[in-house]
């Protein structure tokens, strides 16, 4: 219940940052991000940890993530495992591929989550406070030990600010 209430805010500060650019002559359905532009800019900031870039035929392993069903997709895990780090910037073909690599993403947090709870509770918050939102066939996933911060750099790097 505690994750439901997280990401439901989440979610809607999300959709009210979009909804405020909207207002502003921004148009939702304009939506782009360059995944790799933005991915460069996340990894810059100071105290993230070093990341792991996922190959495509590893992303398809390790998530379940189908390259074939995204127009450009960067996926990354902290470089040690165990820190539950990790970053999903994707551009699905379609909508429909965009509500499966959600919950791919959901699921993933899911899993993390039970691997972390027992003998790392710190990891586990990181994976509870994880950020996961989707703007039309784009889908992110945020997980960080400074997800504030990391939330606040991306909405910078996608202008939403």
């Amino acid at each position: 219940m505690k994750k439901m209430k997280r990401f439901t805010g989440a979610l809607l500060s999300l959709l009210m940052a979009l909804s405020l650019g909207a207002c502003s002559g921004g148009n939702k359905a304009a939506f782009e991000m360059d995944v790799q532009q933005v991915y460069g800019e996340l990894t810059a900031l100071p105290d993230m940890p070093a990341m792991i870039e996922l190959p495509e035929d590893k992303a398809l392993d390790f998530l379940g993530l189908d390259y074939s069903q995204c127009v450009q997709a960067v996926t990354a895990i902290s470089a040690l495992n165990i820190q539950a780090d990790e970053i999903w910037l994707v551009e699905a073909k379609d909508g429909s591929a965009a509500a499966e690599i959600e919950e791919l993403a959901r699921a993933r947090v899911e899993q993390r989550m039970e691997e972390f709870k027992n003998y790392a509770p710190d990891q586990y918050q990181v994976l509870e406070n994880a950020a996961i939102l989707r703007e039309g066939n784009y889908v992110v996933l945020l997980a960080s030990q400074d997800i504030e911060t990391l939330k606040a750099a991306f909405d910078k790097a996608v202008g939403i600010d």
